[in-house]
């Protein structure tokens, strides 16, 4: 799946209190998950301009797990948005494409997890992450603007 995305990370908000306000307008919760994210070491070309990471992302949500490879092109920030480009394709056995990420000369250079609880309102999904103490000392919500792009029109 290709996606392009709007992103603005917001901080220092009561967090608890835009979730009830979202559930009061309507919103869909989407729920809770765990994160463990396997961010890995890529070499690009030092010329390059494009600021892009490569993540193993195993989630746990409602007794399940899933494990997804996603690499993800950061472009330019507009206006407080980050602009993104994500392509992510969903991981059957995370050990085995580890391996072989491995075997091509690409480790994972950083481990982080996190607890995200998701809302949707209209067209904006809202992620409320909470990072392990090591990365981050505090909540912080991510809005998120989506959209869809069909690999046949590119």
């Amino acid at each position: 799946m290709i996606e392009r995305e709007k992103e603005v990370k917001v901080f220092n908000l009561d967090l608890d209190a835009l979730k009830r306000e979202l559930l009061s307008k309507g919103a869909e919760h989407l729920g809770e998950e765990k994160q463990v994210n396997h961010i890995l070491k890529v070499d690009l070309d030092e010329n390059s301009k494009l600021k892009s990471l490569l993540r193993l992302r195993e989630v746990y949500k409602s007794g399940k797990e899933a494990f997804y490879l996603t690499y993800k092109i950061k472009g330019k920030d507009t206006g407080g948005l980050r602009n993104s480009e994500e392509i992510t394709s969903e991981i059957k056995d995370k050990d085995s494409i580890l391996k072989i990420l491995e075997m091509l000369g690409v480790s994972v250079i950083e481990l982080n997890y996190k607890t995200r609880d998701s809302y949707l309102y209209k067209d904006a999904r809202f992620d409320f992450d909470e990072l392990d103490k090591k990365h981050l000392m505090c909540l912080i919500l991510k809005l998120k603007l989506k959209m869809m792009k069909n690999l046949k029109k590119s």
